[in-house]
């Protein structure tokens, strides 16, 4: 649901703009406040659900996203829609958090691998039936139907939620970082709220600008603030939310760079891509989400070949070429016409495909392998935290760039698939300095 609810909205995005009558500045934070909330509250509730209990925290994260979700749907303004985003949010950080935990205590050790796969296969089901579906409904009904399949779906799913999941209590009996979880939520949110006014800044600042740029660095405070607070608890041996071992061994922090702009790459085509299909060629929703299958299926192939060449050779080599395929795709993005031939766009949405086929496997492999073994759970987590923060610097740095070029939609893609370009090849340069092979 969360997979399909992700890839459906990108794709109305533009839809709703024009229906709200709203900038994309503005449009922008239907993606960006389900992503940062998701960013911000992804480790705590991985915590609390230790606490808790699993089964208790990812029933509330069904209720709580499927309900915010047709409030999502009846939504009258785009300050309403955002704000249920919001809550949307908080209910998939819920539900992500403790799948992984509740299907790992529910099957013996010798099934995980496979029940583990299995759900990130439907992970990536989601993914490529999301344009399809999204593009289907919104073509059919209007762009509030993407947010109804969830309501519809939630119910169903709760009632045999409850009834199938073990109802596991909390077990972990130490304390709780409250101060840290409350620092990491302020921090993601008070820096991506300046970062997406980046498009407005100029040679004389407005008042509103140097505001937005003084919440920025109250974020970075902020941030520095948990880094410091995190690593006392590390010192004294108490259960910090974020471990900074992890990022000791140069094998995890190289692959956390490589996700981290391989993620920003892959979500700035993902969210000016509808605008460019939509407002520019004017292709219906139904045309554009059979375009962006193309993608998600080549991604899909790609991706479990990736992982098994992965575990012989390493990451680097996969890396590398994924980095090129995302160059290669802003490249050709950014001559793109006001009306190209289907096969100029269909190509390098294959190959931005490709790219997230070869490099997320990999090196959320690397990711996890480098991690010690008691800490596997914690480096789990800190994919998916790098993963969203990918997902939110991608998107709000595309809007901010697109804002740069107000007078013409077009020019400001060019510019943000120049910029993007420029990103993959430092991503380039992370990969060539990882391990040829990576251990453990």
């Amino acid at each position: 649901m969360t997979a399909l609810d992700s890839a459906a909205t990108f794709l109305v995005i533009p839809l709703v703009q024009k229906d709200l009558a709203t900038s994309v500045n503005a449009v922008q934070w239907i993606a960006l406040a389900y992503l940062l909330t998701v960013s911000g509250f992804l480790l705590p509730f991985g915590w609390l659900g230790d606490f808790w209990g699993l089964r208790r925290v990812f029933l509330a994260g069904i209720s709580i996203f499927s309900l915010s979700s047709v409030f999502c749907a009846l939504a009258p303004a785009i300050g309403d829609l955002i704000l249920f985003r919001v809550l949307e949010g908080v209910g998939a950080a819920m539900t992500t958090a403790t799948a992984p935990a509740l299907l790992t205590q529910s099957f013996p050790p010798e099934q995980r691998g496979r029940v583990l796969g299995l759900q990130l296969t439907m992970t990536y089901l989601g993914l490529v039936a999301g344009p399809f579906v999204g593009g289907f409904v919104a073509g059919w009904w209007s762009w509030r139907g993407v947010f109804w399949i969830n309501g519809f779906v939630g119910l169903p799913l709760f009632l045999s939620a409850c009834r199938v999941l073990p109802g596991v209590t909390g077990s972990f009996r130490g304390r709780f970082d409250y101060p840290g979880a409350v620092a990491l939520i302020l921090a993601v949110l008070l820096v991506m709220m300046g970062a997406t006014v980046a498009g407005e800044l100029s040679i004389v600042p407005s008042r509103r600008a140097l505001i937005r740029s003084a919440v920025v660095i109250a974020g970075l405070l902020v941030g520095l603030v948990f880094v410091l607070w995190e690593k006392k608890l590390e010192q004294a041996r108490m259960q910090p939310l974020l471990s900074l071992r992890l990022f000791r061994s140069k094998s995890f922090s190289l692959s956390a760079g490589v996700a981290l702009i391989g993620y920003t790459c892959e979500f700035c085509i993902s969210f000016l891509m509808p605008f460019y299909l939509i407002q520019i060629m004017g292709l219906s929703p139904a045309q554009t989400g059979l375009l962006f299958m193309a993608k998600s299926i080549v991604m899909m192939i790609v991706a479990p070949w990736a992982g098994s060449r992965s575990d012989r050779r390493g990451p680097r080599s996969l890396s590398m070429a994924a980095m090129l395929a995302y160059a290669g795709t802003f490249v050709f993005q950014s001559r793109f016409s006001a009306a190209p031939e289907a096969a100029e766009v269909v190509v390098p949405l294959m190959l931005s495909g490709l790219a997230a086929g070869l490099f997320v496997s990999p090196n959320n492999s690397s990711m996890i392998g480098a991690a010690p073994s008691e800490m596997r759970g914690a480096a789990s987590a800190m994919v998916g935290l790098i993963r969203n923060f990918g997902m939110v610097f991608g998107t709000a740095f595309s809007g901010a760039l697109i804002a740069m070029r107000p007078d013409s939609l077009l020019s400001g893609f060019h510019l943000a698939m120049e910029v993007g370009a420029i990103a993959a090849l430092g991503g380039l340069a992370l990969g060539a300095l990882q391990a040829a092979r990576t251990d453990g």
